[in-house]
């Protein structure tokens, strides 16, 4: 059953016709200053030696400041315009895409002259752990410590680049077409849950890779976005010097294969990992190439064209506080117990202790919104997801949209706010890690495959 939670705030529905196409493509250097906090991991040398005592830095309370810079960590905007409709597509180099973040780089690139509306917008944090950190208000991120706590100053320059992104994109349209299709992709990743729920085996991933091609009206590629789900986990918690991850591994091989400008959005990744060959050789990743090539294989299956309608929807919905018991069964996967059999006691006398948080803890008003682009009479849903689904949720949502009638669904994961994980009733009793950052209880991920679902109805075929 599917279950809608919370009042819907804002809803907006904007229906096309075909009309000349144009494609307006953007990338910013958004890499900011050695010494900020790189987000993703909360232990080892990210977090300071004896949390929670504070050791304030310039940029940095309770993680430790970043060492340099393994690579750039960009920014890049994606505008597709119909002639009635625009849409603007933006992915950065973060462990995610926060709320006010969002907003605040809109509202600055609106300040600048940036005509589309607020509700076609979607931004996308590619998931990796070595990305900025410092950059979001929410008190359980920065507590833990996986984010540590805002510098306005910080978050201000990423923003300003996530504009500055926008405008650029805006100020680069020109006559184009696109193509969408999608693929498989396995021997990259696996199910990191495997060995924690009994239902689960490292082959238990979410195989699809979709690949939105753009080119000129001469067919040189300009933008390839690939969409896929893995986690940015290549490199550890030692890791000091802020990149991409095997995401951004990819976009630079990408990049050298005449992809014109790679932008990747995740997907359904809360328990999907890059294999250990796949993160072989970092930084040069054994398995950059592997996933390179398929990339440009299936896009070199694309029909291009410029035949393009667009339906969007947008709504921003209210969960409420947090409802998150921690259960002695979740927080441990405990199944024996010891000698007073602890487990069962817990069972019979339901040991919870309900964590009731309120939105200066945790993001609550997420943005949903779903993309329909027809090409040539094909229909792709591009639904974003407000944080960390599993993939067995993935495939749930997948499923509930081909049943509309859609031809292909792209899952757009870590997209326009992070609310947490979002575990499956199964595996939120299962417990363990993502089940206890699935904060509104065992119902979340109905709540979130329900909206999902809605938002993608009032752009179906």
């Amino acid at each position: 059953m599917l279950v809608l939670t919370g009042a819907v705030f804002t809803v907006s529905l904007l229906v096309t016709c075909v009309s000349a196409l144009k494609v307006g493509v953007a990338k910013v250097d958004a890499t900011l200053p050695v010494g900020v906090p790189l987000a993703g991991y909360n232990y080892a040398q990210r977090r300071v030696p004896h949390w929670p005592i504070v050791q304030e830095t310039k940029y940095t309370t309770w993680m430790m400041p970043s060492k340099g810079h393994l690579d750039p960590t960009w920014v890049k905007a994606l505008i597709i315009d119909t002639g009635d409709t625009q849409s603007c597509f933006v992915t950065l180099d973060a462990i995610g895409s926060d709320g006010t973040l969002v907003q605040l780089a809109y509202n600055m690139a609106a300040a600048e002259g940036f005509k589309i509306p607020f509700e076609n917008v979607a931004i996308f944090g590619s998931h990796t752990h070595s990305g900025p950190g410092a950059i979001t208000p929410e008190m359980l991120w920065a507590v833990a410590p996986a984010m540590d706590l805002l510098v306005p100053e910080i978050q201000t320059m990423l923003a300003t680049s996530i504009a500055n992104a926008m405008l650029q994109a805006a100020a680069n349209l020109q006559d184009g077409s696109v193509g969408i299709g999608i693929s498989q992709l396995k021997g990259v990743t696996e199910n990191r849950r495997a060995g924690v729920s009994p239902y689960l085996s490292k082959d238990d991933i979410d195989p699809n890779l979709g690949v939105i091609a753009v080119d000129d009206v001469d067919g040189k590629p300009l933008v390839t976005v690939w969409n896929y789900a893995i986690h940015g986990t290549c490199w550890g918690p030692d890791q000091m010097l802020s990149n991409g991850d095997i995401m951004g591994g990819v976009n630079g091989v990408l990049e050298t294969m005449n992809s014109g400008v790679a932008m990747f959005i995740n997907g359904d990744a809360g328990d999907i990992a890059p294999t250990d060959d796949t993160c072989s050789g970092m930084p040069q990743y054994s398995g950059a190439p592997v996933i390179a090539k398929a990339v440009m294989s299936a896009r070199s299956d694309l029909k291009m064209s410029q035949n393009v309608s667009m339906k969007v929807a947008s709504q921003v919905v209210s969960f409420g506080e947090t409802n998150g018991n921690l259960t002695l069964a979740r927080v441990e996967n405990c199944t024996k117990g010891g000698p007073i059999d602890i487990c069962s006691l817990c069972r019979v006398l339901d040991c919870d202790v309900n964590l009731h948080l309120n939105e200066a803890w945790v993001e609550q008003n997420p943005k949903f919104g779903a993309f329909a682009i027809n090409i040539d009479g094909v229909n792709t849903a591009l639904v974003t997801i407000p944080g960390e689904a599993l993939s067995d949720l993935g495939t749930e949502i997948r499923n509930d949209l081909m049943q509309m009638k859609f031809n292909n669904v792209l899952l757009g994961g870590y997209s326009n706010n992070h609310m947490g994980y979002f575990a499956t009733t199964r595996e939120y009793d299962v417990g363990d890690y993502e089940s206890l950052l699935t904060f509104w209880g065992s119902h979340t991920a109905n709540w979130i495959r329900g909206n999902c679902t809605s938002i993608a109805q009032q752009v179906a075929p």
